[in-house]
């Protein structure tokens, strides 16, 4: 399986997966106050093959101090994992890992999603968490997302992180002794314990507070969703328990779907991603069957949404149309919502929003706009940051993907929570409306001045030896010849507070184009958005293709460009 976690790329291993449980056990324990480092253990004097080796013999024998079974527990940690079906055998090394540090206990919590992970930590039931889990990519890749009470680790966490667990790994690889297993299918730790409840419990009474506006009728705290029609797309992974709470709460969710975890993700959906046309169509199609209020779409851990959503019609002759409610519809309704309690507050965005949505939140809403780094790692480290230096509130950080973190759940981003928020505002707009409800409440009605170009698309251009050294070198280079152009292709503008790759303005009605790096991949991505296809091509697509082809070999070789060609 290939690897999509802390330390780059590469084969993630019961090996490495053992390593990063060690050392991420150490990194805990190591944050807590007063705590003697000299006695956490084996790898603390591991300064020859020698002491390396009886350490590990030790360990693995069940007779050094790495063994789980010490009298006093100091420090407990969370593993927990989504559908995929190499989860256990990971989550077995990792517990196995962790528990190799002296008085440190491994918690399995089985199937679970990454924002549950957090909220474990945050009400003390352990000292931290982690989750295996590849969120959207395909079912044979596997990673882990870290965290602790104070959140999910930083970039600098994972760096040292990931060397702690080399140093380890090269020690043992390098004297034959691999750890233990316990099989496909089995995961070795102190305990096995389902926390799932209580997260579940936390999102019951977000929603409750949500729609009761402080009205403490029994109907209003107990069945607050009566009347509303949901459908739950959970693509087969972690995030089937919330269709439960919305049904207990009233709603109606019996044409949700894909609610059994399934790690080979056999519907026509695939791995779950609410940015996926597939996802999306699937949801789309139940919708209009049913007459839904709404759609929701997690992705695999439960911690990025999308919604699906009908276009308020006044003619009820008419059949209901449904579009989607992702990315910059998503921020824009979101940021609605949190206008209304916190006036004039901030919002961090990624690099490749709109032009047309920093006029909808600045000019419409009043609210500060924030444009930062891609990653929701990235714009989450922001919002901390600007709200920590007091020079402004930052009330939601948020990724076009969908990950969206608020300030009132400490940051985290969870995507049943960014449910909550839009189940909350549909209930209370269809409170108010009560028995004179026409037809589907009018959700985009509320962002129906935000400006939305016709044309949006990404195009991937992909590296041809598919090393990231040349991705630097060839996107560098793009970069300079790009700005080179904005002198003489006719309605170019180059975009000066841009922090990420090359943003270009093409023009006054809102257009732009975005050249930059992937996160993750041999790919440089190409985020472009006019009024049509044509328009499109004739002044973004044909320039660029005219740059590329103009350097001849220099970048033929090394890009593959068919994407632009193909368009």
């Amino acid at each position: 399986m290939k690897n999509k976690t802390a330390g780059g790329g590469g084969a993630l291993t019961p090996l490495s997966a053992y390593c990063y449980g060690h050392a991420f056990a150490r990194m805990v324990v190591q944050s807590k106050p007063g705590i003697d480092t000299s006695t956490l253990g084996i790898f603390e004097s591991a300064d020859s093959n020698i002491v390396a080796s009886a350490a590990i013999f030790d360990l693995f024998s069940g007779e050094g101090e790495g063994e789980t079974g010490v009298e006093e527990v100091e420090t407990t940690i969370c593993v927990g994992r989504d559908p995929r079906i190499h989860g256990a055998r990971l989550s077995d090394a990792l517990c196995r890992g962790i528990e190799s540090v002296k008085g440190v206990k491994a918690v399995y919590t089985g199937l679970a999603s990454t924002p549950s992970m957090f909220e474990f930590c945050r009400a003390g039931k352990c000292d931290g968490a982690v989750m295996v889990t590849a969120s959207h990519l395909p079912e044979d890749r596997n990673g882990f997302k870290f965290c602790t009470k104070a959140g999910s680790l930083n970039g600098n966490d994972i760096d040292m992180l990931a060397e702690t667990a080399a140093v380890s790994a090269r020690e043992w690889y390098d004297i034959g002794i691999l750890p233990p297993t316990s099989g496909a299918d089995a995961v070795y730790c102190s305990s096995a314990v389902d926390f799932m409840p209580h997260y579940a419990s936390t999102l019951r009474s977000a929603i409750i507070k949500e729609v009761s506006d402080g009205d403490s009728s029994s109907s209003a705290t107990s069945q607050p969703l009566a009347g509303l029609r949901i459908v739950l797309n959970a693509g087969n992974g972690s995030g089937y328990f919330f269709n439960e709470i919305l049904k207990d709460l009233g709603a109606d969710v019996s044409a949700s779907m894909n609610l059994t975890p399934d790690g080979t993700f056999p519907k026509d959906s695939g791995v779950p991603n609410p940015e996926y046309q597939a996802m999306i169509d699937t949801t789309t199609r139940v919708c209009e069957k049913t007459n839904a209020d709404i759609g929701i779409m997690l992705d695999t851990d439960g911690d990025r949404c999308g919604f699906i959503i009908p276009r308020n019609n006044d003619d009820a002759s008419s059949p209901v149309t449904y579009e989607a409610l992702n990315r910059n519809r998503l921020i824009a309704l979101l940021s609605v919502i949190i206008q209304t309690t916190s006036p004039g507050c901030s919002v961090v965005t990624d690099s490749v929003t709109s032009e047309g949505l920093a006029k909808f939140l600045e000019e419409d809403l009043g609210l500060s706009h924030v444009r930062y780094l891609k990653g929701y790692a990235n714009v989450i480290e922001k919002a901390k940051e600007i709200t920590d230096s007091g020079k402004a509130t930052v009330e939601m950080a948020i990724e076009t993907s969908g990950h969206c973190a608020m300030r009132e759940n400490d940051y985290l981003d969870d995507g049943t929570y960014t449910s909550v928020k839009v189940i909350g505002l549909l209930a209370r707009v269809a409170k108010a409306q009560g028995e004179n409800r026409q037809g589907h409440l009018g959700l985009l009605d509320l962002i129906s001045n935000l400006d939305e170009m016709e044309e949006v698309e990404e195009l991937r251009l992909s590296v041809l030896d598919g090393t990231l050294s040349t991705t630097d070198d060839m996107f560098d280079s793009i970069a300079k010849d790009i700005e080179k152009a904005v002198f003489t292709q006719k309605g170019w503008e180059l975009d000066q507070e841009n922090l990420e790759g090359i943003r270009v303005r093409n023009g006054s009605d809102g257009s732009f184009f975005m050249l930059r790096k992937s996160l993750h991949d041999p790919v440089i991505s190409l985020q472009v958005e006019g009024s049509s296809a044509d328009d499109v091509r004739q002044t973004v697509i044909s320039p660029l293709l005219e740059i590329i082809e103009s350097k001849g070999d220099q970048y033929a070789s090394s890009i593959n460009s068919s994407a632009l060609s193909a368009y």
